[in-house]
């Protein structure tokens, strides 16, 4: 039988533990903060981000913890802030 391969924490394809019956994916970091995936089937501006093809991720202090207010979004850490700026925004005159 393979090795499993080591999860990459900037690849979200490459994290398998899953998280209960939603089965999203979960990584805990190096400094042991627990990333957990978007849920794109829910109905917040974030799940339509994760829906039109964006690999996103949340960091809580630990699995059930709060949240630190970081997100990853297709490998890079962002702010809640930055990334609604980059993401969310539309630019209106």
């Amino acid at each position: 039988m393979g090795k499993k391969a080591a999860a990459v924490f900037a690849d979200m394809k490459t994290w398998s533990d899953r998280l209960g019956h939603t089965a999203l994916r979960t990584f805990m970091d190096k400094d042991g903060f627990f990333w957990l995936e978007q849920n794109p089937s829910k109905k917040s501006k974030w799940a339509k981000l994760a829906r039109q093809g964006h690999e996103m991720a949340w960091e809580f202090v630990s699995p059930g913890g709060t949240y630190t207010g970081r997100l990853l979004i297709d490998g890079q850490i962002y702010t809640t802030s930055e990334a609604t700026k980059k993401f969310l925004s539309t630019d209106k005159p």
